[in-house]
């Protein structure tokens, strides 16, 4: 009796965790691993009774009341089963209540024995044993029952043997822990309505649901049982367009989908249990030490008859409770995107072309503009040479063919920002290479050999350049300009300080607007794009009659320490 309720107890356990770990609605099949467990939990419990009570009325009475778990666990078992393995689903679907309705008329039939004996003819005790045992003689409705329990319990085994034979090495496991826990309930009630041995009298039943209980309690501990879904891996797996492949520590592949197949041209019978290197051939390699690196993504092509195909090729480790078990690989197609992106860089490359044909041209036409202008100025008379208007006419229009010239070689700067990808640049040498150019100006360059990176756009030489170069032009008695970095927090903040006149504190944010400054103002302007292609900021700090200080701030992520140097 102790172990019945022990039976009834786990399997109400088992329906609770089942409910609490999954929502039903969207998880169909777990609705019916919940009758299932609460079938068998009513089954066993009032058996427990109708096994421990001495009253032969009394346990009349319990025998009647297992027939709402007896009746609904073959149904609910067959449910389950079309579910969680996929197979017969739609036909389950479509017929469910049908399937439902002969386990009510199976408990009518039973509550109303009394009256028509057509489920038990009779029954009564047996002592033969040394203990009261409740003998119950089968009538035509209760063999009627048992047949379509068979025959639904057999389809469920089956349905299970079907995905078990299909499915690959990570969910086989779990369709072997449905096959044996059905198995061991499905013989015990086998051996005792044909009365084998002394389970002729006696139903193990509930005693193999007990065991049953076990091992699915077991299968979720250990194996996930019901967390990683089978059908999940049939319906979204299988209809992915990406590729899917898992490989175990050996790189052998054990699982591989439609479209991973595709790729490679072959059946899934030539493909599990060879080696990943051998999937593509010798089109895609992935070296030793990737592989062992933990999660990395690298581009690969393969040819797909005329048509080069480009893919991203990603693999990252499939762990459990904190051990590696193998790898997963996704490969994603890229080749639209790579399409759009090269006619994007044949399109940029075009109007490149177009716009320094277009500067070329504007500052031919600039430079003979600048040419006639000063002959024009040379040819005047003297008299109207020292004309105070024709004068200013004069410096006014070359300081506007000037402001052109400027601006159109400030175009060229500007069309090339954020052209090539961002890069690790050595904050030092950078500041050197930009610093060069000054060398023979009485300026002294202090700069940090910090040895850090920051990650920037091509144009962070540029950016210096222009920092530098504002310095000396703007600064008026600038002679020494200190380049250093310091960590404020997780962040990264250089320094770019000189010794000249400084900015007012109201043209701080002002000078780094386009078209503000003494000349043409696009010096500055230029500086805060190249930065903020990379996310890094900059502002002024100085004070003014103290020298101009530029910090530029990176963000976490985008600077490191050179481990390199």
């Amino acid at each position: 009796m102790g172990a019945l309720i022990f039976s009834g107890l786990i399997s109400a356990l088992l329906a609770i965790k089942a409910y609490k770990s999954f929502n039903y609605r969207r998880m169909y099949f777990s609705k019916y691993f919940i009758l299932i467990m609460l079938s068998m939990s009513l089954w066993s419990l009032n058996y427990a009774f109708e096994v421990g009570l001495m009253d032969i009325k009394l346990k009349y009475l319990f025998a009647r009341f297992e027939y709402i778990g007896i009746a609904f666990a073959p149904v609910a078992w067959f449910m389950f089963a079309a579910e969680y393995s996929g197979v017969g689903k739609e036909f389950m679907r479509k017929y469910e209540n049908v399937f439902l309705m002969l386990p009510f008329l199976a408990i009518f039939s039973m509550l109303t024995n009394s009256f028509h004996r057509m489920h038990f003819t009779t029954y009564y005790l047996d002592i033969s044993g040394g203990f009261p045992l409740l003998v119950l003689v089968h009538g035509p409705f209760f063999w009627i029952f048992y047949i379509y329990s068979l025959i639904l319990i057999l389809f469920g085994v089956l349905f299970f043997i079907k995905q078990y034979v299909h499915l690959t090495t990570p969910y086989k496991a779990q369709a072997a822990i449905a096959l044996t826990a059905a198995f061991i309930p499905i013989l015990g009630n086998i051996f005792h309505i044909a009365d084998i041995g002394p389970f002729a009298f006696f139903d193990p039943t509930p005693f193999a649901f007990t065991v049953t209980g076990l091992i699915l309690f077991w299968g979720i501990m250990q194996h996930e049982f019901l967390s990683i879904i089978p059908i999940a891996r049939g319906n979204v797996i299988e209809s992915m367009h990406d590729g899917y492949i898992v490989v175990d520590l050996q790189d052998s592949i054990v699982d591989i989908n439609k479209a991973a197949l595709e790729l490679a041209g072959k059946t899934e019978k030539e493909v599990i249990g060879k080696n990943l290197n051998d999937l593509f051939g010798d089109e895609v390699k992935i070296p030793q030490s990737e592989m062992g690196s933990g999660t990395f993504s690298r581009e690969i092509s393969m040819k797909n008859g005329l048509e080069t195909k480009y893919f991203t090729f990603s693999i990252s480790p499939l762990m459990t409770k904190n051990h590696e078990e193998g790898k997963l690989i996704m490969i994603h197609d890229i080749t639209e995107t790579y399409k759009y992106q090269e006619a994007l860089r044949q399109a940029n490359k075009k109007i490149n072309l177009m716009s320094n044909i277009t500067r070329h041209d504007i500052l031919n036409q600039v430079n003979v503009l600048s040419g006639y202008t000063e002959l024009i100025s040379e040819t005047l008379p003297e008299d109207v040479r020292s004309d105070p208007r024709i004068g200013k006419y004069l410096r006014n229009l070359n300081k506007g063919i000037e402001t052109i010239h400027s601006q159109i070689v400030f175009t060229k700067d500007y069309q090339e920002l954020g052209v090539v990808s961002p890069t690790w640049q050595s904050i030092s040498d950078t500041a050197k290479e930009a610093a060069f150019p000054f060398s023979g100006q009485n300026i002294k360059f202090s700069i940090e050999e910090s040895g850090l990176d920051v990650y920037a756009d091509p144009l962070l030489k540029k950016a210096f350049y222009n920092l530098f170069d504002n310095a000396r032009a703007h600064g008026e008695h600038v002679t020494e300009i200190i380049v250093s970095s310091r960590r404020v927090e997780d962040s990264l903040v250089i320094e770019i300080k000189d010794n000249g006149i400084g900015i007012p504190s109201e043209m701080k944010e002002l000078i780094f607007e386009k078209s503000v400054g003494k000349n043409t103002g696009l010096g500055l302007f230029l500086v805060r794009g190249i930065l903020s292609i990379t996310g890094l900021e900059i502002r002024e700090t100085g004070i003014e009659g103290k020298g101009a200080t530029f910090e530029i701030t990176a963000p976490p992520g985008n600077w490191r320490i050179n481990t390199s140097q």
